[in-house]
């Protein structure tokens, strides 16, 4: 509702400032956290400058809608999201291989921003506008459509978000060839959520510019509260678990380890593998060699029980190239490592149960004690070993040996 100067009430003004306030207190609150962090790696780091940069157009909005500053802060401020998408794909990136370097070549991702900002000092200072009302507590739009930066915004939001999530997806698929276990902090499923949200809040910024090329009055839609609410449900989200997230790749934080792994045996995808298997320089005669050996360690020293063990230790102990194991696991045995050794860890549980003298046996218990380190992993690869849930399993034993 609006008074007789064109303003909005004073009720509208209140409900829509208290957004980026939220918004920004969380923003500042999880760099903090970041900024605290010890130890903090370089994916900390990133994320640390982009919830600082997510704080930024909270801040212009609530300046100029509360302080009443005027406009050009606020166009200076709503520039920060064209870091958004750039952010987001070195921090996955960082996280998902480890790469600790930042490279000159990465700057480019920012160039839009830079220029956007450049053309806006350049126009504030050489190129002053003629003075016209400004009424911060308005929806204030020059014209109708969309804004001379939208459409790049959109894009470049949309196509981070494409890229982003074909990273998520080839570590998706990478991590099964290197763990024995797989959580939310390992698989980043959380971020796949975040970018659900990131694709929402784009979305409905499209929606918001597509309105305006309409006869319909933005104080019937309240535009800034709409993409507030949207911008806020994402910056909760990514600030909660972001803030949680930890190394992926924890041996890559062991000196042992920078040492021994060499380039050929960096994190690449599964599809990558297989097209360098043909030059990886195994021989045919060597597998039955290989495997022998992997399985005498498998069997003999029981790795498995250890919830952490990953390739690299196989690697380490069995005398193996990784690169070596990952290409027999999956040409000769057609399997990854994920579920190799979670079949030995149920063929031990298997046996444990058929000698057990309890009726009813903490699976639990047993999942942690040879290596799970949850029990929903432990169901789920107890059906794809036995084709039963581990309460099935123990119902036809118990019937076998009551026959």
């Amino acid at each position: 509702m609006e008074n007789e100067t064109g303003r909005f009430s004073g009720s509208n003004v209140s409900m829509v400032p208290a957004i980026p306030i939220i918004s920004f207190t969380i923003c500042v609150f999880s760099a903090f956290l970041i900024f605290t962090k010890r130890p903090r790696y370089p994916f900390d780091s990133i994320y640390s400058v982009f919830t600082i940069f997510l704080a930024a157009p909270h801040l212009g909005h609530l300046f100029v809608h509360r302080f009443e500053w005027g406009p050009e802060f606020l166009d200076f401020a709503i520039l920060f999201p064209y870091t958004y998408g750039p952010l987001l794909l070195l921090y996955i990136r960082n996280l998902t291989t480890g790469n600790e370097s930042f490279k000159r070549t990465d700057l480019l991702h920012f160039v839009p921003f830079v220029i956007l900002q450049s053309v806006l000092l350049v126009r504030l200072f050489f190129f002053q506008p003629p003075e016209e009302g400004f009424y911060p507590h308005e929806w204030h739009r020059p014209s109708k459509g969309f804004h001379p930066s939208g459409g790049l915004l959109v894009t470049s939001m949309l196509v981070y978000s494409v890229w982003t999530f074909l990273l998520l997806n080839r570590h998706r698929k990478n991590i099964v060839n290197h763990f024995s276990n797989i959580d939310s902090i390992k698989d980043l499923r959380w971020m796949y959520w975040s970018l659900v949200l990131f694709v929402i809040s784009t979305v409905v910024h499209i929606l918001l510019e597509g309105l305006l090329f309409t006869d319909l009055p933005p104080e019937n839609y309240e535009p800034r509260l709409i993409r507030g609410v949207a911008v806020l449900a994402f910056s909760v989200f990514f600030c909660w678990f972001g803030v949680r997230q930890t190394v992926v790749y924890t041996h890559r934080e062991l000196h042992t380890f920078r040492e021994k792994i060499s380039k050929e045996e960096e994190v690449v995808s599964v599809e990558e593998e297989r097209k360098k298997y043909e030059k990886s320089g195994l021989r045919e005669d060597k597998i039955p060699e290989y495997l022998s050996r992997i399985r005498n360690y498998m069997e003999s020293e029981k790795p498995y029980k250890d919830s952490e063990f990953s390739i690299d230790l196989l690697s380490e102990n069995a005398e193996v190239p990784r690169f070596y194991i990952t290409q027999i696991l999956n040409e000769r045995l057609e399997t990854n490592f994920y579920n190799f050794v979670n079949e030995y860890r149920i063929k031990d549980i298997i046996s444990a149960l058929e000698n057990i003298s309890e009726e009813r046996p903490n699976f639990l218990r047993l999942a942690l004690e040879y290596g799970f380190n949850s029990k929903s992993t432990f169901n789920t690869s107890f059906k794809k070993v036995t084709g039963k849930t581990p309460t099935q399993y123990l119902e036809e034993i118990s019937k076998a040996a009551h026959a």
